[in-house]
């Protein structure tokens, strides 16, 4: 057996999209289905007596919440096995990142795509073997990568590259690599799941990650001018300054 086989648990409610994967299955080396799920239900039974390497899950189907199977897998002994989800509905896939998942697939996708996502993951697991890391980590609030718009795709944005974060009304807007992405997620969501020892807001409208910041100055009173490390000034509202305060010596 090759050192990067996987074996595969596809759960999928649609008998033609279990077919449709064993297929593009079949030209992926080293790649074996050991299972098959057409519900919540059958995940979760599934999960109680095997942990293939890889998971690759349809979101909504009968039975029991699909999410709630994970987290309530992930709470117990064993390490979760990585996950792909597979879905035709785009509006998951925040929470599908928050989870750690290593890929997210939009129905329809192609063979291509298929095999683009297996080659994430065996990548993945390669890294993870190196430094002996689960593969995917705590299901808690903070993730360490995001999947955020980019045109009509869906791009993995790692947590680390934010610079900061701007509410636009019931959405907000996240500033990484010199690009800013959409994302509809409120301002209060997205804080609730980034990790208080590295971001801090501001303004009620600006979330900054503090290793991004480059000087901060004072604008009269008690207000401050944060300047960031792609340039950006972001002013401090009275009301956070105390929050901002807490980093300074």
């Amino acid at each position: 057996m090759p050192p990067d086989a996987l074996t595969l648990l596809v759960a999928d409610d649609e008998s033609l999209a279990r077919d449709l994967v064993r297929r593009y299955a079949t030209s992926q080396p080293g790649l074996e289905i050991v299972a098959e799920c057409a519900t919540g239900d059958d995940l979760a039974d599934a999960l109680a007596h095997q942990r293939p390497d890889l998971l690759l899950l349809d979101i909504r189907m009968p039975g029991r919440d699909v999410f709630g199977v994970l987290e309530r897998e992930a709470a117990g002994p064993r390490p979760l096995p990585s996950v792909i989800f597979a879905t035709a509905y785009d509006s998951y896939a925040v929470r599908a990142f928050e989870l750690n998942a290593i890929d997210y697939l939009v129905k329809p996708y192609t063979e291509e795509r298929f095999a683009e996502a297996i080659r994430r993951v065996r990548t993945r697991q390669a890294a993870d073997r190196s430094t002996d890391r689960r593969v995917i980590r705590d299901l808690g609030s903070h993730p360490d990568r995001l999947l955020v718009p980019d045109g009509r795709k869906m791009v993995p944005l790692a947590i680390a590259d934010i610079v900061w974060i701007k509410a636009e009304d019931d959405y907000a807007r996240v500033f990484a690599g010199g690009r800013s992405y959409l994302v509809s997620r409120t301002l209060k969501e997205l804080e609730v799941r980034l990790d208080p020892e590295r971001f801090v807001r501001i303004h009620r409208s600006a979330i900054v990650q503090t290793p991004h910041i480059r000087e901060v100055v004072g604008v009269g009173g008690s207000r401050y001018r944060v300047r960031l490390s792609d340039g950006t000034d972001v002013l401090v509202s009275r009301s956070r300054a105390p929050e901002l305060r807490k980093w300074m010596l």
